[in-house]
């Protein structure tokens, strides 16, 4: 099986740099087209091409490119934890799984399916404007209880650097969302400006999560492959970590 190995700095440090440049020029053309009111047809084309909150366009093929690398890199970890009999492996290839999924949703919107049966429950107003927002309350609660102790049983700062990835994707595409829906149901245009801003933040968080999500990953697998390397430590003694064996 393939291998490569990168450093997880300069991994991130690469996909941030590829997230600023998407954001930056998509804002620039928010500001020409809405700020500026330009509205010729090749730089409206090209702020489509290039807006981080459309769909079908490059930001959002980066964005499900994204998960689904950190989805399969997170999946085989796992994997290979089962493989070894080491403990956690069914919470890293669940969370494969979920990255998989919301790479999956990135491209076709399957949480927008649940608008329509969630509108019925809590009305399209305020911050639940786009319903779909109610339901991934929960589903987030849920996961995050279910993680808590495999978040504890990771090396303290790679514990702290996945939670800041986890709360940096859902605070944009939850919480962001919720406070832009509580702004747009007030009455300011979703076209205007100010919300457009919001967008721009928001979707930079859900890119900038996983980012930071795949390096921790990335960094654990490269320590366990050296400890395994350099040491003879038995099952037993290792079973209890939450950091893999790639």
């Amino acid at each position: 099986m393939l291998e490569v190995t990168v450093r997880p700095r300069h991994l991130f440090l690469t996909l941030l740099g590829v997230i600023a440049a998407l954001s930056a020029i998509s804002y620039a053309f928010l500001l020409v087209t809405v700020g500026l009111g330009v509205e010729a047809g090749p730089v409206v084309s090209a702020r489509k091409f290039f807006d981080v909150n459309a769909e079908t366009n490059l930001p959002s093929w980066f964005s499900a490119v994204l998960l689904t690398v950190t989805g399969l890199v997170t999946f085989d970890v796992g994997r290979r934890a089962h493989v070894q009999g080491r403990r956690w492996s069914r919470h890293w290839m669940v969370l494969g799984l979920g990255f998989c999924y919301l790479s999956l949703d990135e491209l076709v919107g399957l949480h927008e399916k649940l608008v329509e049966p969630m509108t019925a429950v809590v009305g399209d107003s305020g911050v639940f404007k786009y319903a779909w927002v109610a339901a991934a309350l929960p589903a987030v609660t849920v996961v995050a209880l279910f993680y808590v102790r495999f978040l504890l049983a990771l090396p303290r700062r790679a514990a702290a650097l996945a939670l800041l990835g986890g709360v940096l994707y859902v605070g944009g595409s939850v919480g962001l969302e919720m406070v832009a829906n509580a702004l747009s149901d007030s009455g300011i245009s979703e076209e205007g400006l100010l919300l457009g801003t919001m967008q721009a933040v928001e979707e930079a968080c859900e890119m900038v999560g996983p980012a930071l999500f795949l390096s921790v990953v990335a960094g654990l697998s490269q320590r366990s492959r050296t400890l395994d390397a350099t040491s003879s430590a038995s099952p037993a003694s290792s079973s209890a970590s939450a950091v893999p064996s790639a």
